[in-house]
């Protein structure tokens, strides 16, 4: 189940998503987790881009749910949250930024149920994967047109900069 940030429609181009709709709708979670398991679904995860203090309060609301990968906020989580809930838990974790980490998680599934987990955070070497050389061409391609706005500098600090939380970030 996909679950975005509820700013997305002002965020980017209303014409990538014009028949969706978005905002923390706990109410229709809670329908779509429990129509996956009435077909069958053994285990359900939530890929989310809610950030992580949405992702958390909506893992106690919401249940039914096994497991919420999530993004927005940037947070590289060695260990999932294991949040209580009134169907029992949700494992809730972020594997950082930018492809930095890829979060892996197993599931032990029995009796129609998970009965165990592993969850691993792995650093990505970018430097030392080597790129698709199709992809790299049709990045450089479509990246072409705006090579000069990219690289113009808009500010320089020589202090530290703070995000200011989950909705005023980026």
């Amino acid at each position: 189940i996909g679950q975005a940030f509820p700013y997305t429609p002002i965020a980017n181009p209303r014409y990538m998503t014009p028949d969706w709709s978005f905002g923390i709708q706990d109410d229709n979670m809670q329908k779509m987790v429990d129509e996956a398991r009435a077909k069958g679904a053994q285990v359900v995860v939530v890929l989310s881009h809610n950030g992580m203090d949405v992702d958390l309060k909506m893992a106690s609301r919401v249940t039914g749910i096994d497991a919420i990968l999530g993004g927005h906020t940037h947070d590289g989580i060695p260990a999932p949250s294991i949040v209580k809930n009134n169907g029992g838990q949700t494992l809730v974790t972020n594997a950082g930024s930018n492809g930095k980490f890829l979060g892996v998680l197993d599931f032990d599934v029995k009796g129609g149920k998970v009965a165990a987990f592993k969850y691993k955070l792995l650093p990505v070497f970018a430097n030392l994967i080597e790129p698709d050389a199709e992809m790299s061409a049709l990045i450089g391609k479509i990246r072409a047109p705006y090579e000069d706005k990219l690289a113009e500098k808009l500010a320089i600090t020589e202090g530290t900069l703070y995000r200011r939380g989950n909705f005023n970030g980026t």
